[in-house]
């Protein structure tokens, strides 16, 4: 099966160590799991972009994406994208982060599409990032996610689905991929239990396998992420894991 470049995100290692202090260990330790490239936040190292740049070289990690949102100085964030040599931007909080107001998410859409025709200039895709709350109605009865994707100009941006958020939103995540096959440009996979209690791939109720029977036939995704919030263990062996799971399991 073909599937698109695989990357980790390196929130995992966020909770458990100061990652400004220690990237180095962060990075060689996604390395060391086999992954072949990393996302992380905008604001990461932002006052020593060449610094960070300079770390991911020496480990040999390519940047898969940056992660922001609707507030990004866009300036700004297409340098750290030159620099980074990535050309993907997910972005994430349209409708005000649990809101239910149907206007706001049109008025978020419509910032959204204006970012978007900024990147499609410089020759980047934005990818707008979701949460479960989007699959609440709104207001107006659609959902957050239904708006968003009625009125989001998909010739110069689409989404980025997060598989357990779309999951603990209520939907099954390999049908929505399907859905909106022509309009998904990266995902994040992710794997939890219980109430939002995150997990290594594999290791929750996620269904993974028809995510990457899924994601096999989607050719407009770019990247696809693994990103675990928070671990029990320690972020290393979550990335091991994760990556094992993936290799093993589907020869990823």
């Amino acid at each position: 099966m073909a599937y698109p470049p695989l990357g980790a995100q390196l929130i995992v290692f966020s909770g458990q160590m100061d990652l400004e202090q220690n990237t180095e260990t962060a990075l060689e330790a996604i390395k060391t799991a086999g992954f072949e490239a990393v996302e992380f936040g905008v604001n990461l190292h932002a006052n020593d972009p060449q610094g960070l740049k300079t770390l991911l070289d020496r480990q040999g990690l390519r940047v898969a994406g940056l992660h922001g949102g609707l507030d990004l100085d866009l300036d700004s964030t297409f340098k750290l994208m030159e620099l980074y040599g990535t050309r993907d931007l997910c972005v994430s909080g349209a409708g005000g982060w649990q809101s239910r107001d149907a206007e706001a998410y049109l008025r978020d859409t419509d910032k959204l599409n204006q970012m978007a025709r900024a990147c499609s200039a410089r020759g980047f895709f934005l990818h707008y990032h979701n949460h479960a709350y989007e699959f609440a109605p709104t207001n107006e009865c659609l959902s957050g996610i239904e708006l968003i994707m009625a009125n989001l100009d998909t010739q110069v941006a689409d989404l980025c689905v997060d598989v357990a958020w779309v999951h603990i939103g209520g939907e099954d995540p390999a049908i929505f991929l399907r859905k909106y096959d022509a309009s998904v440009g990266y995902v994040h996979l992710k794997d939890y239990v219980g109430d939002r209690h995150w997990v290594e791939l594999g290791q929750g109720v996620v269904p993974l396998d028809s995510v990457m029977r899924a994601l096999a036939g989607m050719h407009r995704v770019r990247w696809a992420v693994y990103e675990q919030d928070t671990s029990d263990r320690s972020a290393a062996e979550s990335c091991a894991i994760s990556r094992k799971y993936l290799r093993d399991t589907f020869g990823y």
